[in-house]
């Protein structure tokens, strides 16, 4: 499947993006440090059966490395009403899960969520131990020796986002802290059917997170595979399965 790079841009802000595909429209969040291209593999299974559009957050809002919840919802309300999308399912991952969840509270257009590894609810963590699990993970996930390059392009694409948070280190790490530290959902007003699709072995939210976070959206439902954090990302075909079972 042919995958187009596009750009959408606003008075404030320049979205790049990726879109494959024909069907139902599925728009993909992707998590802190990594872009809409990490995860094309992803995109490739899934744009088999949907038309994907897979945004890159990070470096679009007032050229910020990471931006609040609120202004991505906001540039990403705009980004659906220009593109004219309907009936779309939105998948979130990670820092990506927590800006879907925000996007859901207040639009129609959108027919379920789907949460993978997603924050949501304050976190236990310094910035020193995000950084160490951060590489925890990296280190399980050698472990997929047969998909080498995908962990070669999240090193890279992380490393990435690091290099160029560097100038405005001060202002990355306070947002994720803000990011990380507060409840910025308001779960109330998420009215769309949910479902949280969870690894085992997540190394930054572990299986009792994920059941919290349950409990704060009516009616959703869990569901807990082997993987880890990034499992979506290596483990494509199942996710893709996991995906058409929710839709």
């Amino acid at each position: 499947m042919t995958l187009s790079y596009c750009q959408f841009k606003t008075d404030n802000a320049s979205l790049e993006y990726i879109e494959a595909g024909h069907g139902s429209v599925v728009l993909l969040l992707h998590g802190l440090g990594y872009r809409g291209r990490t995860y094309k593999n992803i995109i490739d299974q899934l744009s088999q059966s949907y038309h994907v559009y897979a945004p890159s957050l990070h470096f679009s809002v007032r050229g910020q490395s990471i931006s609040s919840f609120e202004d991505y919802a906001a540039l990403l309300r705009e980004f659906i009403q220009t593109k004219h999308l309907k009936h779309i399912t939105l998948i979130g991952h990670s820092l990506g899960g927590g800006v879907a969840m925000r996007l859901a509270e207040s639009n129609e257009e959108l027919s379920r969520l789907i949460l993978i590894g997603s924050i949501g609810l304050p976190m236990p963590y310094s910035f020193s131990q995000l950084l160490y699990l951060l590489i925890t993970k990296t280190w399980h996930e050698l472990k997929y020796k047969k998909q080498l390059s995908t962990l070669v392009r999240l090193v890279w694409d992380f490393s990435l986002f690091t290099v160029r948070s560097l100038p405005q280190f001060s202002r990355t790490e306070k947002a994720i802290a803000d990011i990380t530290s507060r409840e910025l959902i308001q779960f109330h007003k998420i009215q769309l059917p949910t479902f949280l699709l969870w690894g085992k072995h997540d190394e930054f939210f572990p299986l009792a997170y994920a059941e919290q976070l349950q409990a704060k959206l009516f009616g959703s439902k869990l569901t807990v595979v082997e993987g880890n954090h990034d499992l979506m990302l290596f483990r494509c075909k199942e996710f893709g399965e996991l995906v058409d079972g929710c839709i």
